[in-house]
């Protein structure tokens, strides 16, 4: 399986997560919309593309992010598909007229065609019933029309190019329906102008569709590599090209993450365990290992795709890798200590300069004979350099590691955690013994970072930044020593000298997160069907006062209209209900489109 670990933030045409994905949900699991190893301090053996991962190193990070199907919106529309109706309802967010058209059997997945018009709007929606697509287009008066066309069977995702030319249609391994008969190798791309279809082969359990930034071409990352189909050449491309991301191809795909720099044309590959990362240029398929001094635990690419970062974690201390795009003499990278901490994943802004590293395991609850202690912050530190740090061939980065740590790090002994990694916080000889419980918040500093590390009450489980890099949202996990107030998510101000964590306790847990395009508002969904909790926390992130709205139905998913600036909150009913939030603060409910148009103030 290949892992993705950038946030998609909604409203935005996004990150790694490439296009704005369907988040929403419930449960214990967020997702925000807006897209193994040795023990660090310790060196591995040069490793190659066809070296054997170590298997000893520290526990996998979880990386928690959500994939849901919500209504969509396009120009003042929204789109929600009802499957038990084969129908579409188009709802102006504006008057809240709903128009309901017919689609084909079974529809599921919607997604806005960009480029249209004034407020007008266009989605397309996959009819897994019939396996079709329809094409909707409204105009700014309201008047929607209707094509229908023929797809690959079994197809259960789509994926639209940003300047709305092109849609995709395939199936995707980790989409929630299991292929029948057939081969999930199959997709189909439409030509949205012209309506022609083009059927072709790909590699195996397709994952993730990636645009080129300039419209020219679609890489398709499989399990088997990452397939190149350039937009000229469909009328020619039966089988496009297969370029390997490793050169091992027996390397199990469950342990590789994958990541595509779309502005860059390159592919940057990691296995869990094995201390190299590989480095595919999707034009000419050539591929570049380069050695790392050890194993990391995440991959995550700045959204400008101007450089990659790559956690090291370590019992003794972590650092990060901050790696140049495009490659600089072979891959030159810089080496970054984060003195004291243990951190496994790493969270990039929008706008570059600034990053969240954390970790969501507990390693010294499985490290069997570990040190009593965490090195204490005043000894030397494990990743400190004189020289620059070593990248591909024995190249040195230019000025070595130069950012300045201002982690509030304890300067005593750490207690160690004794318990499990499944989300209690028993800290063992104290509050800093689990590294969950510690967010390390580091900003740009010349060549540097300048890093402060941030003590929290519950453990993270997951992180997402707004799209204007100011604030962030954590979401904790389940706190097993306050059962009153067992779930909470935390507010982070990333601006101040001194960083500002506001927490938030609440009566389920935190679902899907939604921030608004400008960064000023999120939406925090609240389900737990058992006690019937449904709600929704509306964040003003300029103040991070938090107003609760109660539902008349459990929450789904959140997402926002641009044109009128309405958050809308779709909820489980059995005849449709829609709930949208003015930016003055007006609720108003749309309800019973799935059988009739009705609205409900």
């Amino acid at each position: 399986m290949f892992r993705y670990t950038a946030w998609r933030l909604f409203g935005l045409l996004c990150l790694s997560g490439a296009g704005c994905g369907d988040n929403g949900g419930s449960g214990s699991s967020a997702g925000f919309q807006t897209e193994g190893g040795v023990t660090a301090g310790t060196a591995d053996t040069a490793a190659t593309s066809g070296d054997s991962p170590t298997t000893d190193g520290p526990p996998p990070e979880v990386e928690d992010e959500g994939d849901f199907r919500v209504p969509r919106a396009s120009g003042k529309y929204v789109y929600t598909a009802s499957k038990t109706t084969d129908s579409v309802a188009v709802i102006d967010t504006a008057t809240l007229a709903i128009d309901v058209i017919e689609v084909g059997q079974g529809p599921t997945v919607v997604q806005p065609i960009p480029g249209q018009s004034g407020d007008a709007g266009s989605a397309v929606v996959l009819d897994q019933g019939s396996d079709d697509i329809a094409v909707l287009r409204t105009s700014e008066a309201g008047v929607t029309t209707r094509e229908l066309f023929r797809v690959t069977p079994g197809a259960n995702n789509l994926a639209v190019a940003p300047d709305g030319k092109y849609v995709f249609v395939y199936h995707d391994i980790d989409g929630p329906e299991q292929l029948g008969p057939g081969s999930d190798q199959e997709l189909t791309v439409l030509a949205v102008a012209t309506g022609v279809t083009y059927s072709m082969t790909v590699g195996a359990h397709p994952r993730e569709i990636v645009f080129a930034t300039d419209n020219s071409k679609a890489w398709v990352i499989t399990a088997a590599g990452v397939n190149v189909i350039a937009f000229d050449g469909l009328g020619s491309v039966g089988k496009p090209l297969l370029l390997p991301v490793i050169s091992d191809p027996g390397i199990d795909p469950a342990t590789l993450e994958v990541q595509v720099a779309a502005s860059q044309g390159i592919a940057l590959a990691r296995v869990d365990g094995a201390a190299w990362l590989a480095v595919t240029d999707l034009a000419s398929g050539a591929l570049t290992v380069i050695d790392l001094p050890v194993s990391p635990t995440d991959l995550d690419l700045a959204p400008a795709g101007d450089f990659a970062v790559l956690t090291l974690p370590g019992t003794d201390g972590s650092s990060f890798l901050e790696l140049p795009l495009p490659l600089i003499n072979g891959g030159t990278f810089t080496q970054h200590p984060v003195d004291g901490e243990y951190v496994g994943q790493s969270a990039v802004a929008q706008n570059g300069d600034v990053m969240l590293l954390f970790t969501t395991v507990n390693p010294f609850a499985r490290v069997a004979g570990a040190p009593d202690q965490l090195r204490a912050a005043e000894e030397e530190p494990v990743y400190a350099s004189t020289g620059g740090s070593t990248g591909s061939g024995g190249s040195t980065g230019s000025g070595g590691s130069t950012s300045s740590s201002s982690s509030t790090a304890s300067t005593g002994d750490v207690g160690m955690s004794t318990g499990d990694t499944s989300g209690g916080q028993d800290t063992g000889g104290g509050p800093d013994g689990d590294p969950r419980q510690r967010i390390t918040l580091a900003r740009r500093d010349g060549a540097g970072w300048d890093l402060v590390t941030l003590f929290v009450e519950v453990p993270v489980a997951s992180v997402g930044i707004a799209p204007d890099s100011r604030n962030a949202i954590l979401v904790h996990a389940a706190d097993p020593e306050s059962p009153a107030a067992a779930w909470s998510y935390s507010l982070f101000d990333l601006t101040p000298a001194f960083p500002l964590l506001k927490r938030q306790t609440t009566q389920a847990p935190p679902g899907p997160v939604l921030f608004t395009p400008s960064g000023g508002r999120a939406a925090v969904l609240l389900r737990d069907d058992d006690t019937h909790v449904r709600k929704v926390d509306l964040v003003d992130l300029g103040n991070f006062i938090v107003e609760p709205l109660l539902l008349g139905s459990p929450p789904e998913g959140a997402g926002y209209v641009e044109a009128t600036q309405k958050i809308y909150v779709s909820q489980e009913h059995p005849t449709g209900r829609i709930t949208f939030v003015a930016a003055t603060g007006e609720v108003q409910t749309v309800t019973g489109y799935v059988l009739n148009d009705s609205v409900k103030d």
